[in-house]
Formats: C-alpha cells, structure tokens, sequence
C-alpha cells in the first residue's frame, strides 16, 4: 500500500506547474487577443476659440400693406408658408381701376386732338401775322392755347400712368423669397391703405447669427477687423445642444461698440439650407480663429483623464499598449487637438479603451464601431 502511494506522489511530481493567471476564461478560445478600435493620429489645423450667445435674425423682412383700396378676391398662399419672389399674395376687386385706365386713354385722346387743332391754328394765324393780316393779340392767343394744349395731354399721360400704376397694384405679390406668417385679412374683405400690415415676410435663406464680442476678444484673437473677416469662423449649437452642420461666414460687423459694454455686434451669415435657424431663437456660437499651424489630433474617445492628467493609449508595431500622458489643445467638433506627446503617424486606441492595459498586446481594428 505504502509502495502506491509513493509512486502516485512522484507522478504528481513530474507534471508541469501551470499558473492560475496563464488559465483562459470561461469561453475563450487559448491565446485570444483583446480587440480594440484604432486609428492614425492624423493633423488639424489649429483653433483658437471663443465661445458666445448669439441671436438669429434674418436679412430681410417686409411688411405688406396695400396701396389702393377693394375687396381681397383671392389669396395665392397659405399661411406659414414658404413663398418665392414675385408670387401672387393678394388679388383685389380690379374694377374701378381698369375704369380708370381707359378714362385716362380716352383723355389723351382727346388732348391729342385738341393738341392737333391748336398746332394747326397756332400755324395758320403765325403765317398770317408774318404777312400783318392778323393782330399779334390774335396770334399770341393762338399761342397761349398751344401751349395750353401741349400741358393738358402731359397731365393726362399722368393720369394715366398712375391708372396704371393703381391697377397693377391691385395684384399684390411677393418681394422676395421667404416664409409667411398669418394673414390679417381674409378673402372678401375690404382693405384700404390705412388697413395697416398685411402679411410679414421673413428671409430665411441664408440666414444672420448676430453675436456680440468685446473689443478686447477682437483686439486678442485677430488684431483688426480685417483678420476676422479673413481668418475668423463660425459654428452655432442649436437649442437641443446638437451642432449645426453649416459653417458661417462672418459677413460684417456693425460700425459702432456699445458705450455701456464696450462689445461690439457681430454677423454671420448661414445658407440654412434645412431651415434649423428660426429667426428670433437663441444659440451659442463659437468663434474660432485660424492659426496656420498644424497639431496632431485624435478622436476625442481616445483621450482619457485619471488625477495625473490627460492620457492616450499608444500602440507600437507590435501592438502592445503604452499608456501616455499628453497635453490636450483646442478641440473640433470631430477632433481633438494635442500639443505635446503625440506624432502623426502613430496609433492610438479608440474604442474599447476599458478593455486595454498599458503593456498588453492587442488586436487593431482599423474599422471598429462602437
């Protein structure tokens, strides 16, 4: 008995010791790798940024009032709607205004004739006052009524212009492109010109963001107005906090600082191609100022924070992890800028940063999605 239990024990000896920690998981398959997203540390230009609250106000907004007076026959829009330049808003009650033109017709026809008649009498008693057969009074009468009749049909032609001019306007039509709001008056109402505001229209593509900024943020991020226009930027956050795709272009700023604040207003302009800027609503905006200097930059899920300071996991040529400490700069919307402690070139780890330690070896993937 003493002999089998000796040869069991040197047995047990012989075999090989296999630490705990080398064992895989439940599940894994022997000498799996950890799998992480990756990426290339690319370069982006430098941004100095500053932040505001801005307002949108559109470029243009008109009143519509009515110049003549009739009854409303047709409206051409719907209310709230988007109408385009030169679109029929209002039809009036065309009438007394197609009356009024022919009126004006038939009187220059009339002067015409008259101005016909005087010609001819002013040239029959001209030529006999050149041969003494008639008076100067006779003569300069003759004249007087010429002239008499020259003015009338100047005045009709007047008349009829503005005949004219009432009757077309008895068509009331868009002036630019923008949304409507609700009309003030309905189909079968009388309106005169003293019947106020119509329909406003508002200009909603492209669009203003005004902000304010202090002469001492103009003076310190670009110098001179001239280096703003030139090298400044623009991008807003709507009121859900999301960023707004389109990029603004500074446009112009006003002609004079505020006395009391010392700020200064500022315009960009955006096409607002989806319409997201509602005029009247309010943004933030961040202003940002070319620097013409490249920096390595990362997504910002690369980078990491622990009470040291900010940190990114490297990848060498073989995959292994490096934990490294860097010192973070501007950020994009898509990128964050580092100042030291990165190259381009290198790769950093992205996504599934929970699952990797600095001395690890990993698997890159150059593709992973979160």
């Amino acid at each position: 008995m003493k002999m089998r239990i000796l040869t069991i024990l040197c047995f047990s000896a012989c075999l090989p010791m296999v630490p705990l920690s080398a064992a895989p998981g439940p599940g894994a398959p022997s000498g799996a790798k950890v799998v992480v997203g990756a990426e290339k540390v690319l370069e982006t230009e430098d941004y100095e940024t500053r932040h505001y609250t801005g307002q949108v106000v559109s470029k243009s907004v008109v009143n519509i009032v009515a110049r003549v007076s009739g009854e409303i026959l047709e409206i051409g829009f719907k209310d709230g709607s988007l109408v385009r330049k030169g679109q029929i808003l209002y039809k009036l009650d065309p009438v007394q205004y197609e009356a009024a033109v022919k009126g004006a017709e038939a009187s220059i026809e009339k002067c015409k004739a008259e101005l016909a008649y005087a010609q001819s009498n002013f040239n029959r008693v001209n030529l006999l006052y050149e041969k003494q057969a008639a008076s100067l009074d006779t003569m300069e009468n003759a004249k007087s009524t010429l002239g008499a009749a020259k003015a009338a049909l100047l005045s009709a032609e007047a008349a009829l212009i503005t005949a004219k001019d009432n009757l077309k306007n008895t068509v009331i039509t868009a002036p630019l492109t923008g949304i409507v709001g609700v009309t003030a008056f309905t189909q079968g109402n009388y309106i005169t010109p003293n019947s106020g505001t119509l329909l406003t229209i508002i200009q909603v593509q492209p669009i203003r963001v005004r902000f304010s900024i202090s002469t001492a943020d103009l003076l310190a991020m670009f110098g001179n107005h001239k280096e703003l226009m030139a090298n400044g930027s623009v991008q807003v956050n709507l009121a859900d906090g999301t960023l707004f795709g389109e990029e603004g272009e500074i446009e112009l700023l006003n002609n004079e600082a505020n006395p009391r604040t010392d700020a200064i207003q500022i315009y960009a302009s955006f096409p607002n191609e989806e319409r997201k800027l509602i005029s009247g609503s309010t943004l933030s905006v961040t202003l940002s100022r070319k620097n013409g200097k490249l920096l390595p930059s990362v997504s910002p899920s690369a980078l990491m924070h622990d009470s040291k300071g900010s940190y990114v996991y490297v990848l060498d040529s073989a995959n292994k992890v490096e934990k490294r400490y860097v010192t973070p700069g501007n950020a994009t919307a898509n990128r964050q800028l580092i100042k030291r402690g990165l190259s381009k070139g290198e790769t950093v780890v992205t996504k599934g940063t929970h699952k990797a330690l600095p001395g690890m070896t990993v698997e890159a993937d150059f593709g992973k999605k979160e």
